[in-house]
């Protein structure tokens, strides 16, 4: 299977209905899935999914370019499926064990 060598865009993905009905229960803005996907480190999560995981890392990487979501944004994974859909948008407090580096 092939990964996407290009980061998404939100405006690019279509959103599931758990994804819409998680990130609103969530709290998790446009602007913050924009910079999980566009700062994230990218790992598999099976089934052909690439989950995008903004931790600590990445956060103080990426700080100059993060400044006013960081604090929202700092461990938020957003789950995208091989045909470009978000399929579920979550807090985490690190990746998750089956997940492995893309």
């Amino acid at each position: 299977m092939t990964f996407p060598t290009s980061r998404p865009q939100v405006t690019e993905l279509k959103m599931t209905a758990h994804a819409s009905t998680r990130r609103q229960q969530r709290g998790i803005a446009d602007g913050v899935m924009e910079a999980v996907l566009a700062f994230g480190d990218a790992y598999r999560a099976g089934d052909g999914c690439i989950a995008y995981f903004l931790g600590e890392q990445a956060v103080r990487r990426h700080a100059p370019s993060l400044r006013r979501v960081a604090d929202r944004a700092r461990n938020v994974a957003v789950v995208v499926s091989g045909d470009g859909a978000v399929v579920t948008v979550q807090h985490v407090p690190r990746p998750k064990k089956y997940w492995r580096a893309a």
